[in-house]
């Protein structure tokens, strides 16, 4: 009863979930996937159009069903080539961006990087160049500088060196690229490639011109060279008047005016820093404003406007501090100026404050600038191996394929290569067979004069203790000079196995008893190093007394080490102990 009075419920759920998906259902059984699939794998697509109008209908699709879609693609296209095997991971990768930012920045790596290296195993110019551009670009606004350099930088070599001219945007987005790294002469050199091949004369073309002749200005200007900075500067602000762009005015006027505060020439400086902080305060340009301030308020800290120089710095900051994200160099010369006015004013705590807020951000700047550099030479040279090494793995398979298709040729000689690989096999093992002989009477002649330089080693230690034993004696026995005597008590003093004779000692015994030193260590984990050598010493059969020359000890020091180990070894006597250790 209960389910015969639920059904028309039941039937009435069912009936509004068609209506909520039969747009989306009917939506992804009208998309040609075959074709897309097609599509996808074209190697002659060279300028992606059919690639971006399959991104436009995924634009107007349902974003709940983007991936769905995607996944459906992707099984029709099981099967396909290269081509479609890349550009559906890149299809992957713009679809999560344009959904989900830089929320997906992992997951786009996750995607882009085989795709590329499935891209250089094609050798496909165009397509590697258009992945690179796409993944540096897309970097970029996930604040990875670095990474976002190497990659646009690379598809930019890789037209070049096809002979194509990329667009301009391209090369500006380049060189600002540089000018954030402070590779000034690479910044000038591509946005003046950007200027160059400017197409569109619109006035937000022009306005973009103008602005890159800035920032060429601001290069010169990094690099010290004013003159060349003041040209430009001239030369964008002759395009600002044309275009009557006051707020452009206003920025080259600001930009002007700080070169010529760093020569010194404040009164032209002032006037133009002035216009410069009005102009971008009315265009809402804050953070621009904000730096024209600080500037206004170092000069009348210079000309003795204490109060006014406090009150400027104080609403720069406070104009600052309202960005959302600060401009980081912006903020550093605010926190200079601020900290220069509360010095000037003999306020101690606040200039230490300010310069410590100066000091910690232009480390930073510093820091990341050199560090940005660097892991941007590191991404190069790793980007380099690994293209060499997918070039090379296609080199190795590609002879793979050219030997297969020699022995499916010759496979008529079946006979003939059977005959020769035997014998090459015959003449192998023979070979074999002379170099493991050849390698025993080496080993063999090895492990002899090893013995022997052991034993001219340990003869020769002996003779040398042996010389000072008489030394000794003729200094008890025997009149000496002052010279004389003190020479026979420095030798007197000498050890006469030092750690230096120790360890050729040590090489020359291991290799005549190889696996003695290790097996005594397992046998006594805690073995010293002066047991060690006992034991190396007995096993070499030598008697006490040579014993105590060689380690340049006394005969009762030998007896008490010699009894220790034997303790150590939980054996009776001494000849137990020779015995025990020469079977080691």
């Amino acid at each position: 009863m209960m389910l015969i009075t639920q059904t028309p419920y039941l039937l009435f759920i069912s009936f509004v979930f068609l209506l909520q998906n039969v747009p989306a259902i009917s939506q992804n059984q009208t998309l040609p996937l075959k074709t897309w699939v097609k599509v996808l794998d074209a190697d002659d697509d060279t300028l992606n159009k059919n690639y971006n109008e399959i991104v436009t209908i995924l634009e107007r699709t349902d974003s709940a069903l983007v991936f769905r879609t995607l996944n459906e693609l992707e099984n029709k296209g099981v099967s396909a080539g290269p081509y479609f095997q890349v550009r559906i991971k890149y299809l992957r990768a713009t679809m999560l961006w344009k959904i989900r930012n830089t929320a997906a920045k992992d997951l786009i790596t996750q995607l882009i990087k085989p795709a590329l290296q499935q891209a250089y195993t094609i050798n496909d110019d165009y397509l590697i160049a258009t992945l690179s551009w796409w993944y540096g670009e897309t970097m970029f606004f996930c604040n990875q500088i670095e990474l976002s350099t190497m990659y646009c930088l690379n598809a930019v070599e890789i037209l070049d060196k096809k002979g194509i001219t990329a667009e301009s945007h391209k090369y500006q987005f380049l060189g600002e690229l540089f000018y954030l790294t402070r590779d000034l002469d690479k910044s000038i050199y591509y946005i003046r490639r950007s200027i160059k091949n400017e197409k569109d004369t619109s006035r937000n073309a022009r306005i973009n011109t103008m602005s890159r002749w800035n920032t060429i200005a601001l290069c010169w200007r990094k690099m010290g060279n004013s003159d060349s900075a003041f040209h430009y500067f001239d030369v964008a602000m002759q395009m600002a008047n044309a275009l009557n762009s006051e707020v452009w005015k206003g920025i080259i006027s600001g930009n002007k005016g700080y070169t010529y505060f760093s020569q010194k020439k404040y009164d032209i400086a002032k006037p133009l820093l002035e216009f410069d902080y009005r102009t971008s305060k009315q265009y809402d340009e804050i953070a621009n404003a904000a730096h024209a301030l600080q500037m206004i308020a170092r000069l009348n800290l210079m000309q003795g406007k204490k109060d006014s120089a406090l009150l400027q710095v104080k609403e720069a900051l406070r104009m600052l501090q309202q960005q959302p994200q600060p401009v980081p160099h912006f903020l550093q010369d605010v926190y200079y100026a601020t900290a220069d006015v509360y010095r000037v004013l003999g306020n101690s705590d606040s200039f230490y404050h300010y310069s410590q807020l100066y000091n910690n951000i232009h480390d930073s700047i510093e820091r990341a600038v050199a560090n940005s550099r660097l892991e941007i030479a590191r991404l190069r040279l790793d980007n380099q191996s690994n293209v060499s090494a997918i070039r090379d793995l296609q080199k190795e398979k590609n002879v793979e394929i050219q030997e297969r298709n020699y022995i499916i040729a010759a496979i008529v000689l079946v006979a003939i290569v059977g005959l020769l690989i035997i014998n090459r096999q015959r003449l192998k093992s023979r070979f074999q067979h002379q170099l493991a002989f050849q390698q025993r009477v080496a080993a063999e002649k090895e492990l002899t004069s090893a013995k022997e330089q052991l034993d001219m080693f340990t003869q020769s230690i002996i003779e040398k203790s042996r010389v000072i034993e008489q030394l000794e004696q003729q200094v008890a026995t025997k009149a000496l000079t002052d010279e004389q005597q003190q020479l026979a008590s420095e030798l007197s003093r000498q050890t006469i196995l030092t750690e230096e004779d120790w360890e050729k000692f040590k090489t020359l015994f291991e290799k005549i008893y190889p696996g003695f030193f290790l097996k005594l260590k397992e046998m006594v984990p805690d073995i010293t190093l002066a047991e060690k050598r006992m034991a190396s010493l007995i096993r070499l059969h030598l008697t006490t007394k040579q014993m105590a020359s060689m380690l340049g000890i006394s005969t009762d020091s030998v007896y008490k080490i010699r009894q220790r180990l034997r303790k150590r070894l939980q054996l009776n006597d001494d000849l137990d102990t020779e015995t025990f250790l020469t079977k080691i």
